[in-house]
């Protein structure tokens, strides 16, 4: 087998399960586990995954949804807390395809009238058979995340006003600057900022000191700021 054909069928595998075993990925694909060692090296120079002690894993940038929402859980949630707590009934809001932002999902169906626009896959499966009135932006869709990017996205949004807009990113550098690795999201998000009355974003700690390639904005372009109790405070715009 040549070397590529390994390394299409470790991501193949990586697919399935995001972190793996030397030993693992060595007895799948019938070879020794010095060669997926050596095939290991050249895909983590390729920037295509992130080799750990005894195994390796996807980058964290690329895990699936499912398995971003269960990391750092407990932050997420005392987010989505507080987050819930500043809708009230009857409003409209926005919803992106975030984990964060996925933690709130739960704490809506508490509310009255409650109409959420939202470009996650996730969210429309969680709120089908809820009360709550539920428009979808539609578009071009991202599996690995279930989102729904594009210009038909944006479009949908340029002409909708939702009152409060929750949504992450995955970076915040040092001196506030906002990214992402996503550049259908982060062009999506940038409308959402620009036609919701109020912009809410909702970032844990563990994004910290990351920069990714897409500039979503600085911490000080948000009108509000939800965070976890180990974020640094010296970074939130005083205001």
């Amino acid at each position: 087998m040549l070397q590529i054909e390994r390394q299409e069928q470790i991501m193949e595998l990586l697919g399935r399960t995001p972190a793996l075993r030397i030993g693992q990925i060595a007895a799948a694909l019938y070879t020794s586990e010095a060669t997926v060692r050596r095939d290991l090296a050249v895909m983590e120079q390729k920037g295509l995954v992130q080799r750990v002690y005894g195994g390796v894993t996807l980058k964290k940038e690329d895990l699936p949804l499912d398995f971003r929402r269960q990391e750092h859980a407990a932050a997420k949630e005392e987010i989505a807390l507080r987050a819930a707590a500043m809708i009230k009934d009857g409003q409209t809001v926005f919803l992106d395809s975030s984990s964060t932002a996925q933690h709130l999902l739960p704490h809506l169906a508490r509310f009255r009238e409650l109409t959420v626009i939202t470009n996650s896959h996730r969210a429309v499966e969680v709120l089908a058979t809820s009360k709550v009135r539920l428009v979808c932006t539609g578009g071009d869709l991202i599996p690995r995340n279930m989102a729904f990017v594009g210009r038909v996205a944006e479009h949908a949004l340029e002409q909708l006003c939702p009152e409060i807009a929750f949504f992450s990113s995955q970076g915040v550098g040092g001196d506030g600057e906002v990214t992402d690795a996503s550049e259908g999201e982060t062009a999506l998000r940038r409308v959402v900022m620009r036609r919701a009355l109020k912009s809410v974003f909702l970032c844990d700690s563990s994004k910290v000191g990351k920069k990714y390639l897409y500039r979503l904005g600085t911490l000080s372009d948000m009108d509000e700021i939800i965070t976890d109790c180990d974020f640094p405070m010296e970074l939130l715009p005083k205001k």
